[in-house]
């Protein structure tokens, strides 16, 4: 095994591949030696890197239980041998990070004490996106210059993260405990499905584009005021300046293009596909004729620079455009 695959693997930097990878290898002979023999330093010289995402505080007996409970066969661990029960206990922990449905309990408070909650922050750098699975299953994927402020564990009674920039969210379906997002000053409840929420401080505004199921969008200091209600493949603009929300109900998939990679257009007119370069790239367009806002254009490219995604348009529409200080403008010069 990699064993610079292993270390992304504890500092739950993996892709879904590569997490099958690695589960399914410390399912092999040498894997359970590696867990035995290898597993106890590895997780002191891991867990001083700030970006491994163990909890500390999970009560032996409890996981143990819970392994047996879901694994197909018995575990079969030594007794008294702590090295063993570690290595287990931590295999359990990396598999509750991707996804398996285990709620950390709140470990070291009475019954009568209130817990008293950490968080930490994790952020991305420029060209740079991080894929974080949280406690109890959900998954955040961070695009680059973008940051999450999350708890060390999740109260019983709510879930609540914040975040700055652009971030896509798989939630895990909880009906007791809605994931609530603080996006600026918007709210986002969810209780379980996909979607994509963007902070953009330049346009003042935030952006919500949903995949799957069901999202509330609202201000996020009038939580019982008027909220919108987000479906499968709508898209909502929240204004930071006017609190007014702005939903369109079309395919959301080129708001996640920074995922894909691909923008994706099927005869869709002009103006439709200049509304969302206007969104993807915080740049704004205009026509200098009515006709072109409605030439139906179908392609399929790479999420790239904006001078070259407005060549490829402007190549398939027998269209020109001038570029300048954030504004493109569609011409009928095709020279230009």
């Amino acid at each position: 095994m990699d064993k610079q695959l292993l270390y992304r693997y504890f500092s739950n930097q993996c892709s879904i591949e590569e997490i099958e990878q690695v589960l399914n290898w410390f399912q092999t002979k040498k894997g359970r030696e590696y867990i035995e023999n290898h597993l106890d330093s590895g997780m002191q010289r891991y867990a001083e890197e700030e970006n491994l995402l163990f909890y500390p505080d999970v009560p032996t007996e409890k996981m143990l239980t819970a392994i047996n409970q879901r694994k197909r066969a018995p575990l079969r661990v030594k007794r008294r041998n702590p090295w063993i029960i570690k290595s287990v206990v931590a295999v359990l922990i990396c598999g509750i990070l991707v996804g398996i449905n285990y709620f950390m309990p709140d470990a070291g408070v009475g019954d009568n004490e209130e817990p008293v909650i950490e968080y930490r922050t994790i952020s991305t750098q420029n060209d740079q996106n991080r894929l974080v699975t949280l406690s109890e299953g959900t998954r955040i994927r961070l695009n680059s210059n973008s940051s999450i402020i999350i708890p060390e564990f999740f109260s019983p009674n709510e879930r609540k993260i914040v975040l700055n920039g652009e971030a896509w969210f798989d939630v895990t379906e909880d009906k007791d405990r809605p994931l609530s997002i603080q996006a600026n000053r918007a709210n986002i409840q969810v209780l379980g499905t996909e979607f994509n929420v963007k902070v953009d401080t330049v346009s003042r505004n935030v952006q919500v584009a949903v995949a799957e199921g069901k999202v509330s969008l609202n201000n996020e200091s009038n939580a019982n005021g008027t909220e919108a209600i987000l479906t499968q493949n709508t898209f909502a603009v929240f204004d930071l300046d006017t609190d007014e929300i702005l939903i369109e109900h079309s395919p959301v998939e080129n708001y996640m293009s920074w995922i894909s990679g691909r923008l994706y257009f099927y005869n869709e007119p002009l103006w439709v596909v200049s509304r969302y370069l206007e969104r993807l790239y915080d740049t704004e367009f205009i026509f200098d004729q009515e006709y072109i806002k409605d030439l139906p254009l179908s392609t399929d490219m790479d999420n790239q620079e904006l001078t070259k995604v407005l060549d490829i348009i402007s190549k398939t529409l027998n269209i020109g455009y001038l570029y300048e200080e954030d504004t493109v403008s569609w011409t009928t010069n095709i020279n230009q």
